[in-house]
């Protein structure tokens, strides 16, 4: 795994860095067309109308995103059969594994978008033909148990684009939000002083990365500045290599909502707080009391200067050794 070739092209002059950047950028989308069709063709596998399915059954995805060391996005999903009343109620009987691979199969087939630009030509975003469908049992008698999975979809979910060999913050000059120009007064535009006009808080050509990660990063920088992909904002999320999306999704009646985590995570630390309070004597506090704040002052954010110094340096050197383990020229 620490050998630098590896993720990057064997002819960096014929590599597709547009067609990788519009693979990441869409990749979202892509999948919520998937999920479209696969309802739609799980329906067609089993002789129903789309209604008498949606009546019957319901399905649920959780799905987490995960960089390839060439800087690609592809997913791992769970995808599950429920009854009509959510998970809370079984599926029928005739929802079965098989019934859901095919389903899956046709999916993967019908999903794709077509992307249309005059300065890059024309681009039909699709699934590949490497796609595995495996079942998930909850008794352990199986290649995948439900607790492998829990574990395996949590390691992907805490990871980031850093695995593609990328920086972890955005490239965007944030006086001119990367324009590369000042909004003022003026009847023209002033350049931005900050940027010198690139618009780029870091020069892309100074990051401390490999060739190719590099090359994606200027690649979707290119790109978001072209008018057909001006709502992808490509610039601002150059550093995801084109990836607009969250690195974990669900449906909503997959499992529990974050809100209701954050309930409960209120409600254990407010009852801890009330059994200190009475070991150490106090008054235990009454809920209905309301207490208002009515004034705010701001001190500061951020580093002080001497802290912003060593946090630069010290970023400075991460990167620096990084990419000499990239090239070789440091041993692992």
């Amino acid at each position: 795994e620490d050998v630098p070739e590896l993720g990057t092209p064997l002819n960096p002059a014929a590599y597709d860095y547009t067609g990788a950047v519009l693979w990441n950028a869409h990749a979202g989308q892509l999948w919520a067309r998937f999920t479209t069709y696969l309802r739609r063709a799980l329906a067609e596998h089993l002789g129903m109308t789309q209604k008498a399915l949606n009546s019957a059954l319901r399905v649920s995805f959780a799905k987490v995103a995960e960089y390839q060391k060439r800087g690609l996005v592809h997913f791992h999903a769970v995808i599950r059969f429920d009854g009509p009343d959510g998970h809370t109620s079984s599926p029928p009987r005739w929802a079965t594994f098989d019934a859901l691979k095919v389903a899956v199969g046709l999916a993967v087939d019908r999903a794709r978008l077509t992307v249309v630009s005059d300065a890059v030509g024309e681009h039909v975003i699709a699934w590949g033909d490497r796609f595995k469908v495996d079942p998930i049992t909850a008794l352990g008698d199986g290649e995948l148990t439900d607790a492998k999975v829990a574990g395996y979809v949590a390691k992907y979910a805490t990871k980031n684009a850093e695995g593609a060999g990328t920086v972890d913050r955005t490239l965007i000059c944030r006086p001119c939000a990367g324009r590369g120009y000042l909004r003022g007064n003026a009847p023209l535009a002033v350049g931005c002083t900050h940027c010198h006009g690139t618009g780029q808080a870091e020069p892309i050509k100074d990051l401390p990365l490999q060739r190719h990660v590099r090359q994606m990063i200027r690649t979707a920088w290119a790109l978001g500045h072209l008018p057909e992909f001006a709502h992808l904002k490509l610039w601002k999320w150059a550093h995801m290599l084109g990836f607009r999306g969250h690195f974990s999704t669900k449906s909503r009646a997959y499992s529990t909502t974050l809100g209701a985590l954050r309930d409960v995570r209120r409600a254990w630390r407010l009852a801890q707080a009330e059994a200190a309070r009475e070991r150490a004597g106090h008054p235990t506090t009454d809920e209905t009391t309301l207490v208002t704040a009515s004034s705010w002052t701001y001190l500061a954010s951020g580093y002080r200067p001497g802290e912003e110094l060593l946090a630069a340096q010290v970023r400075h050197d991460i990167a620096h050794t990084k990419r000499l383990k990239q090239e070789g020229l440091l041993a692992a």
